[in-house]
């Protein structure tokens, strides 16, 4: 089963509406059996930078000003209170970059992070995650600001949540197991006079190495009854730190009403292993091979209009 994916982006608690601005990554199979947002597991992959059609633009993109609260509603199934928003067992780290869009070498910039922030208690209990106890716990919310002074212009801003619940070993050495990511990619035009540029950050893929000491770690060492490994009970959030011009708080804000539908329309192109299949009720139409093709070049998108 599939982690969350981006179903909506609220700016200063007002709705941009479902999957505007996002560029949602595709499904991996025919209706209704398939599901948008596959994990990534190789960290070598291009797919690493934004998901699977990640490099595809989409016709909006979303307004904000420097000092907005953007929140990022993530979802499971469905937007409606009853989704359960992830699978339990993913409990891992939240991580926000943002980038000048087009992204290109050492573009993108950590501007929030929350990893893990209790140990657990009794057996098997890995603790609280910002995956499970705190986004999955508030309704798939996570709450990030645009920083102050940030100059005007195209950004993408890159959001990942990452499951270690098959962490213990990397993907390189079994690819049946290795952490799993789920980055999302949503599209925003930063507005105003501000004249503060991103730093140099990092690229992906090239951010994350294998044995990265938050990339290759034993969620549930630390309670098993027996382990011959030393157990770690602290986490190390992987990637760089978080630029010293991101907000050091963002609060949460309340949210008005939802704009759009509650559920995925009904697909017919999918993508598997780079095989990209198109089909209607008679059946498969056409196959051909999906590879990314990352532009250099903006092809700026109409504004979403807030209501």
């Amino acid at each position: 089963m599939p982690i969350a994916y981006i179903t909506s982006v609220y700016v200063n608690g007002v709705d941009s509406g479902t999957f505007s601005g996002i560029r949602t990554p595709a499904y991996n199979g025919p209706p209704p059996r398939g599901y948008a947002n596959s994990p990534v597991k190789d960290l070598e992959s291009i797919d690493m930078r934004c998901n699977v059609l990640g490099d595809h633009q989409v016709p909006h993109t979303i307004q904000v000003r420097p000092g907005d609260n953007v929140t990022m509603e993530w979802h499971h199934d469905e937007r409606t209170a009853k989704d359960d928003i992830i699978a339990s067992s993913h409990h891992g780290p939240a991580i926000v970059y943002l980038s000048p869009d087009p992204p290109g070498e050492n573009t993108f910039v950590k501007i929030w992070e929350e990893g893990k922030f209790a140990q657990g208690e009794g057996p098997r209990a890995p603790g609280k995650w910002a995956t499970t106890a705190d986004i999955a716990a508030n309704g798939g919310r996570m709450n990030v600001r645009i920083p102050k002074g940030l100059k005007a212009g195209f950004y993408l801003i890159r959001a990942e949540m990452i499951g270690l619940h098959e962490a213990e070993v990397s993907y390189q050495k079994n690819p049946i197991r290795g952490a799993q990511f789920y980055p999302n990619c949503v599209q925003i035009e930063v507005k105003g006079d501000g004249d503060i540029e991103l730093p140099a950050g990092v690229s992906f893929p090239g951010a994350y190495k294998w044995d990265d000491p938050g990339i290759l770690y034993d969620l549930y060492c630390s309670t098993k009854a027996t382990t011959t490994a030393p157990c770690t009970t602290t986490y190390q959030i992987p990637g760089p730190t978080v630029w010293s011009g991101a907000w050091p708080e963002t609060p949460s804000v309340e949210l008005g009403a939802m704009t759009g539908v509650t559920k995925a329309t009904s697909w017919n192109t999918w993508i598997v292993k780079s095989v990209v299949t198109s089909s209607n009720s008679a059946g498969v139409l056409a196959t051909s091979t999906y590879q990314a093709h990352w532009s250099t070049t903006y092809q700026t998108p109409s504004p979403t209009v807030q209501g």
